[in-house]
């Protein structure tokens, strides 16, 4: 089928394997239902060349049909498992979607039609996790007026596209517009802390790392943008103030490098999760814990602070030699230890502004870092610049 073949050469730029199996009358028909109800995950069907494929049906030409439903399956079945939205306009977002290649796409959809079933190949590249089936649910139950829930709801459904399918049966997740973390097993919820996360100049990033272990008084190295800030002042004008706080510091070439080393004033306080990542962003204790009480925490430099940050160690290392006792002692001697995770616990720091809880009730979060309507606008205008893109070139003439 060498329409099938350019056309999905110009719109994935790699040339697939060939499709084995042509398109029948009700695979299409199934294709174009399932399209019609790509509304419920916060998607415009009318981005999916729903008509050219209702047309192609309609002529009855097989080669016309062939080439109009594959490119409809392929743009269905990327945004469901990648995210409509791409890669460079995710602001803050660092989560690396799997990206379908050419042969994948045209795999799956042999296999949607040697089964014929299309709508549940397609449905299960979207992710699973209960939160976005109840935020489907709820995005179903708006009345048409509400624009502004709408907005938001569609936002975070294509949020949840940018993560990983498989979160792990035990993992920690942060969503920082909540000010929460929570450590999840199995699907239930072990440990809720509150947070404090970035502060709107320094905004704290989404990703996912793992943590490997639990580090107890540990030493803070200062980044240079904080040495500019305000450190590096104090160590000039105060040096013996910088000193009582725990600062240490070398002239290293035409840099100033700093520790700040272990104690209760450490900015770390006295307990970081070990959770290595290029961002250098970390869960951790502080010594600044009057903050918690504030509704809106936003007031770090990026990295996010916990409350109770031992017992979330000690559910963390369950099953190990460290309890609650162990840990208070080793942190009294004062010494940097880390005590090893038994096996490394999945981190994800997410940007959430709505989600249902276990009754179905949605719960709003303020958009904090004003990323909502940013991503809603990127919903609506992928496609059309990707299809101006393939008109330009003449892959979806005629």
């Amino acid at each position: 089928m060498p329409r099938i073949l350019l056309t999905l050469l110009c719109f994935l730029i790699a040339l697939p394997a060939q499709a084995t199996i042509p398109w029948s009358r009700p695979a299409v028909t199934a294709l174009l239902d399932h399209g019609a109800r790509l509304g419920s995950h916060g998607l415009d069907p009318r981005d999916y060349e729903l008509d050219r494929l209702r047309s192609a049906l309609n002529s009855g030409e097989q080669s016309t049909l062939d080439t109009a439903a594959t490119r409809s399956f392929a743009l269905i079945a990327r945004d469901l498992a990648n995210g409509r939205v791409p890669p460079e306009r995710r602001r803050l977002s660092y989560f690396r979607t799997p990206n379908l290649t050419p042969d994948a796409v045209l795999s799956l959809m042999d296999r949607a039609l040697a089964s014929n079933d299309v709508p549940g190949t397609l449905d299960r590249l979207a992710p699973s996790h209960a939160d976005y089936r109840m935020l489907r649910a709820a995005l179903m139950s708006l009345p048409a007026d509400a624009l502004a829930d709408r907005t938001r709801l569609r936002a975070n459904l294509e949020r949840w596209r940018w993560l990983p399918r498989e979160m792990g049966q035990r993992y920690l997740i942060v969503n920082v517009p909540e000010y929460v973390a929570r450590l999840v097993d199995r699907g239930a919820v072990l440990a809720t802390h509150r947070v404090i996360v970035g502060k709107k100049g320094t905004p704290t990033p989404q990703f996912a790392t793992s943590a490997t272990g639990i580090i107890l008084n540990p030493t803070w190295t200062v980044p240079q943008s904080i040495i500019r800030e305000s450190i590096g002042a104090l160590i000039r004008n105060r040096p013996a103030t910088a000193r009582a706080r725990g600062y240490t510091w070398t002239q290293q070439g035409g840099s100033l490098h700093v520790v700040q080393q272990p104690g209760p004033g450490n900015a770390l306080g006295q307990m970081k999760i070990d959770m290595p990542n290029p961002l250098a962003i970390f869960l951790h204790d502080t010594p600044s814990k009057a903050l918690f009480e504030r509704e809106e925490r936003t007031f770090s430099h990026g990295c996010v602070r916990t409350d109770q940050p031992f017992d979330l160690a000690v559910k963390m290392l369950a099953g190990t030699e460290w309890t609650r006792a162990r840990i208070d002692e080793t942190v009294a001697a004062g010494k940097t230890v880390t005590a090893q995770l038994p096996a490394p616990i999945p981190v994800y720091v997410v940007y959430l502004t709505a989600r249902a809880d276990a009754n179905g009730r949605l719960n709003r979060f303020d958009d904090v870092y004003g990323l909502d309507s940013a991503i809603a606008g990127a919903l609506g205008a992928g496609s059309i610049a990707a299809t101006r893109q393939l008109s330009s070139i003449g892959c979806l003439a005629g």
